[in-house]
């Protein structure tokens, strides 16, 4: 149970779920903006349901893409820019991140106009400008996770073997002596390697052990089928009761 409640991936699902919620939350605020739209400039039958679905889905898909690939792009702008001297990919991501912040904002700000500032609309007004800043600060946050530096991930590595390592130290402490154990408290580990090795050895024994039982075991099978064998076979030009046949002479 305590190793479920303090699974470092935990945060990493909740801060994923709360993407897919603000996604959520902004295409389906986005809707009404499209339907609206689509009221006023589209004649044809269900065009203004299409054109809500239309809006609320490339919505989803910029919000999406700003929290979960934002730092993606800004990495391959940035570095494209680096590598050809042009400035103008970097200009182009930002561009791209204000275009869908101002979605966001247009999106939520309709939302209030269309509630006439109601109590509802400033719940949505307020739930918007929350969701437009988390979806930067909450998507940096899960970018780190996901992608540590590989000083980083050289560092974990370390500071989990030691942690193993320093478990399985741990769990040899019940095979311990009284004098091995004193030896431990006073910083001296080899007790620690003399016992896992000592145990070491006692499985390998213990293994071959079982081998040689195995191996006994089938050498006196093979002999009691050897001398079944013989048992059974009958004896070339004897009679029944041992004595051998004479050939009669007329």
């Amino acid at each position: 149970m305590l190793r479920l409640i303090h699974n470092k991936k935990i945060p990493t699902y909740f801060l994923t779920l709360a993407g897919l919620v603000i996604v959520a939350f902004f295409s389906l605020n986005t809707y009404p903006v499209g339907h609206w739209f689509g009221v006023q400039f589209l004649t044809f039958p269900g065009g203004p349901e299409i054109l809500g679905i239309v809006s609320a889905a490339f919505i989803g898909v910029c919000v999406f893409i700003m929290f979960f690939h934002k730092e993606y792009l800004k990495q391959a702008t940035h570095n494209h820019t680096y590598d050809t001297g042009d400035r103008t990919f970097t200009i182009a991501f930002r561009f791209f991140v204000l275009f869908v912040l101002c979605l966001e904002m247009c999106s939520v700000a309709f939302r209030w106009i269309e509630l006439n500032g109601s109590k509802l609309g400033w719940v949505m007004l307020g739930l918007g400008l929350v969701g437009v800043g988390m979806s930067v600060v909450l998507g940096k946050i899960l970018h780190a996770m996901m992608n540590p530096t590989p000083a980083r991930i050289a560092a974990t590595l370390r500071e989990e073997a030691g942690r193993s390592a320093a478990q399985d130290g741990i769990d040899q402490l019940p095979y311990l002596n009284n004098e091995q154990k004193r030896q431990i408290a006073a910083a001296n580990m080899t007790p620690l390697d003399t016992v896992q090795d000592e145990r070491a050895m006692a499985r390998e024994q213990e293994v071959r052990a079982v081998e040689e039982r195995r191996r006994k075991a089938e050498e006196d099978k093979q002999k009691n089928e050897g001398a079944y064998q013989q048992m059974i076979a009958p004896r070339s030009q004897s009679s029944s009761n041992g004595h051998s046949k004479q050939p009669t002479g007329f």
